[in-house]
């Protein structure tokens, strides 16, 4: 729709890259605010936010790359023109885990806390990317007629990553609809202090299984699996990860408040 947000001579501001870089302020003064709230040193919930966006960010990049190497091991120069955009989010969540738990290792500093202050801004930083690739034109979806009932009432005039307008399910306003739902999820379970602990594989398993149910709307290229999406098997793991984690958390709960005890 608006792939460029601003152009000054020869710079040029991406509206993926805006949104995406909007994403991440918002998240680091949630992130600030969460600390503040919980009694933790809001200096060290800045820097982890630091330290976990510069991974989501090298991990995303270096995933999207891999995956559309096709077009990069031509252009290896292009790879590392993080500006121009394409991000992988399954790429972002591993970077991002990789440098939060190395960090909290070296800093001795509990992992599961980090990532339940960190979770609400991540939640945030998932709507943006959503919006921004609305306007850019990447995770677009399939084309649509009329006569196809639900699937043409999604469907907006919008343009494919090359710039091919048609009807099309609108994926990534349904993705963003959806990031906003998780996200409130999170923010109420914020508010319960046993909850509080689970918000991480709560926002995970939420968002892994939009994912995947929104990748059989999806039309972008994307290397397939026994004839599934890559993007969605993985989701799909990540799905029964998040749930399985939530799980034992919310048994623990109920144990501690039945007088049991689970180690």
């Amino acid at each position: 729709m608006h792939p460029e947000l601003l152009r000054l001579g020869s710079f040029t501001l991406a509206s993926y890259t805006a949104l995406v870089n909007i994403g991440l302020l918002a998240g680091a003064i949630i992130a600030y605010f969460q600390a503040r709230r919980r009694g933790l040193s809001t200096t060290w919930a800045l820097d982890t936010t630091l330290v976990t966006a510069l991974g989501g960010l090298i991990g995303a990049r270096a995933v999207y790359v891999a995956v559309n190497w096709a077009y990069y091991g031509d252009y290896v120069r292009r790879a590392v023109r993080i500006w121009e955009g394409g991000l992988a989010w399954h790429g972002g969540l591993a970077g991002g885990l990789i440098a939060v738990l190395a960090y909290c290792a070296i800093w001795r500093i509990s992992s599961r806390q980090t990532l339940n202050v960190l979770t609400p801004g991540a939640a945030v930083l998932a709507i943006c990317a959503w919006l921004g690739c609305l306007l850019h034109g990447c995770a677009y979806g399939v084309e649509t007629y009329p006569g196809q009932g639900l699937l043409w009432t999604l469907s907006l005039e919008l343009p494919d990553l090359y710039g091919i307008r048609a009807p099309r399910i609108a994926v990534q306003l349904l993705g963003a609809g959806w990031s906003a739902v998780a996200l409130a999820a999170v923010v109420i379970a914020g508010r319960r202090a046993q909850l509080d602990r689970l918000l991480f594989p709560l926002w995970l398993t939420l968002y892994s299984a939009g994912s995947f149910g929104l990748g059989f709307l999806r039309a972008d290229a994307t290397p397939l699996i026994a004839g599934w999406r890559a993007d969605q098997i993985v989701d799909l793991a990540l799905t029964v990860i998040g749930t399985a984690t939530l799980a034992v958390g919310l048994l623990r709960i109920r144990r501690r408040r039945t007088g049991g005890d689970l180690t």
